[in-house]
């Protein structure tokens, strides 16, 4: 493991709920919701001075858990209480809001979970407070009854609870590493006989949700942190602690007070420089065991009780969660006798790439009888006004992220309507290497470390997004091509068959980016419905390029225009931390500031203001301001456009 920082430990007390429009009394749920958690610094030097600490009591945590409403507003609770005796007498405190994604039932309970448990190293409380889906919390539970002889019974059926039990027997470490899924969680642990209390927080390998936490100040010193303060989201950190303070855990850590941040996810092929299984003759990857590793992600991920779908860019990836998606749907509704069409989204303007892609897609799966296709098509002009909103939601000022949050926005408002959770093709360019600035790899190594590195980025980028733009309008997004063992698969396969040839790219044809993961996917699903040709082999656009070709150019003048020659010239002395480079990257710090001053060291950018340009490779093919060539986008299902593959 990986350790960054440290400190001690602690003691305990007793536990009281507060429950605020909890909904439905009850619910058998699984969760994507949102976390408030904070506890006193009883690890610090702070004791003898805790006493008048504004801590995040009861109607604190409340009206603070009231910000996260729109990451779950299907209801929430909020527990406090005590740790500790005399002088490591600790105050904690731990909001939930839920999106339930199961049917309410009379046996659940809400989070945050206040369970006890008698193990064999003693009797243990234990505090949770969760956000994500544990696609294997069965097998976890399974797993505590047979291997370590676990007699504690489920009181719900949510998935998140089997995190309290692998604590209570397992520890934290063990814990985290132990699930597979998108998660983040904060766990306060009191032994019940020595009084002693663990503070413990996690994030999932990938990044998928998010988790931050941040320092409060005593009132009689300007150096010591009072408490820890933990949140799904930077806003209800704001007014809380000190901003220089605050730090997102890194996707696949966790937290103690007593070590700081440590990397429990750090697989091989991720660790080691020197990683090369396919120079071993004995390894083997076939295309059949890709695909069938793809299925089981997909199905893993069809884990619901509510209504879902999917995303539809029409980009290869969104079609190939399609392809593989609509087989498994009509399987499951046809044991419940339900043969409705599965919903899809698209968002885009009119003869747009992505919109005109889409829709060819859903005629290839069978048209309306299979797919029920809802399309958000806008104009410039209406989204404008919508950019503040956006950014205090995405809480981030990188441009090349807000540029694709814009119809991010648009698409996931419009699927809430309907669903309550999506499937998505996110992450296949991190692990396919599917963006056009690799047809400029020099060598199969050069693009090995770089699919590493934009890897390690996801949870800044592009998971960021699909995060905050679903979770904004109460909607869940998960990931398929995330799944961390089809990831391991995926980049156990010799690099050199991803390698881009920079003519394939020119004339949309066989040897273009992602062409591995094309040639994967050409044939028939199960249901005899295959990917089109222009769309499997058309190039790769971000969501800012693929919902219409002049977007971005139309986007960046708008908001430009906004900003004055002066502003710009002092750019450097208003903002020294990550200094905005151009008028349009002013423009979106400008709203961030406004949100979170004194936050701005927490996003992480990209080196040279553009995913491309920390390659170990020189490439022309996009600018800070984005795709240097747009007319690489256009196809053939495109009116008036594009050559066909």
């Amino acid at each position: 493991m990986i350790r960054q920082g440290a400190a001690t430990l602690c003691k305990r007390h007793a536990a009281n709920q507060l429950k605020v429009n909890t909904g439905a009394s009850g619910a058998l749920r699984r969760e994507m919701c949102g976390l408030v958690a904070a506890i006193d610094d009883v690890w610090g030097k702070t004791s003898s001075a805790r006493s008048d600490i504004a801590i995040l009591g009861k109607e604190t945590m409340n009206t603070t858990s009231k910000i996260l409403h729109h990451r779950g507003p299907d209801g929430m609770q909020v527990s406090a209480g005590t740790v500790g005796e005399g002088e490591t007498l600790a105050r904690w405190s731990m909001g939930h809001t839920r999106l339930a994604i199961v049917d309410p039932s009379n046996r659940s309970a809400d989070m945050p979970f206040n369970l006890s448990f008698k193990t064999k190293k003693g009797d243990k409380i234990i505090h949770l407070a969760a956000n994500g889906e544990i696609y294997n919390h069965n097998l976890v539970y399974k797993d505590l009854v047979a291997k370590e002889g676990w007699n504690h019974d489920r009181i719900s059926g949510s998935d998140c609870e089997v995190i309290a039990h692998a604590f209570a027997q397992w520890g934290g470490p063990k814990t985290a590493a132990s699930l597979d899924g998108m998660f983040a969680f904060v766990v306060f642990e009191e032994d019940v006989v020595t009084g002693e209390v663990k503070a413990f927080a996690a994030r999932d390998p990938v990044g998928i949700k998010p988790l931050y936490y941040g320092r409060t100040k005593c009132s009689n010193s300007s150096d010591d942190a009072a408490a820890y303060v933990f949140s799904s989201e930077l806003k209800a950190l704001v007014g809380h602690v000190d901003p220089s303070t605050v730090v997102a855990i890194p996707p696949g850590h966790y937290w103690t007070p007593e070590e700081g941040l440590v990397c429990y996810y750090n697989p091989e092929w991720l660790r080691n420089d020197d990683y090369a299984p396919w120079e071993d003759p004995n390894h083997t990857v076939t295309d059949d065991e890709i695909r069938e590793g793809f299925t089981k992600a997909v199905q893993k991920r069809m884990m619901s009780d509510v209504d879902y779908g999917f995303f539809l860019s029409g980009g290869v990836d969104s079609c190939i969660v399609s392809h593989d998606l609509l087989p498994l749907w009509r399987e499951e509704r046809a044991k419940l006798g339900d043969d409705r069409p599965i919903p899809a989204y698209t968002v885009g303007m009119e003869n747009s790439p992505d919109l005109m892609a889409a829709r060819g897609m859903v005629d290839a799966l069978g048209g309306e009888k299979h797919v029920e296709h809802h399309i958000r098509s806008f104009t410039p002009d209406e989204v404008f006004d919508l950019v503040p909103k956006i950014i205090y939601h995405m809480e981030t000022y990188e441009a090349e992220l807000i540029r694709s949050a814009i119809p991010n926005w648009l698409l996931a408002e419009r699927a809430a309507q309907d669903v309550k959770m999506v499937l998505t093709g996110e992450g296949a360019d991190e692990i396919f290497a599917g963006y056009l600035y690799f047809q400029d790899a020099e060598n199969p190594r050069q693009l090995q470390n770089e699919l590493r590195r934009i890897y390690g980025m996801l949870g800044n980028v592009n998971l960021h997004r699909t995060d905050r733009m679903t979770m904004a309008h109460g909607l869940e997004a998960r990931v398929p091509f995330l799944d961390t063992e089809f990831t391991r698969l995926v980049m156990s396969v010799d690099p050199a068959k991803k390698i881009v040839d920079r003519e394939a790219v020119k004339s949309n044809s066989r040897g273009r980016e992602k062409t591995f993961l094309r040639e994967l996917f050409e044939g028939p699903n199960s249901n005899g419905s295959s990917i089109p040709r222009p769309i499997l082999w058309r190039a790769k656009a971000m969501q800012c390029e693929g919902v219409g070709e002049d977007w971005v150019s139309i986007l960046q003048r708008r908001v430009s225009s906004l900003v004055s020659d002066a502003e710009m010239a002092e750019a450097h002395i208003t903002y020294p931390i990550n200094t905005p480079q151009t008028k349009e990257e002013l423009y979106y710090r400008r709203i961030y500031d406004e949100n979170f001053h004194g936050m701005e060291h927490v996003v992480k950018l990209w080196e040279g203001g553009g995913r491309a340009m920390g390659a170990e490779w020189k490439s022309d093919m996009y600018t800070r301001e984005g795709l240097a060539n747009v007319d690489l986008l256009s196809h053939a299902l495109q009116e008036g456009k594009g050559k066909a593959a």
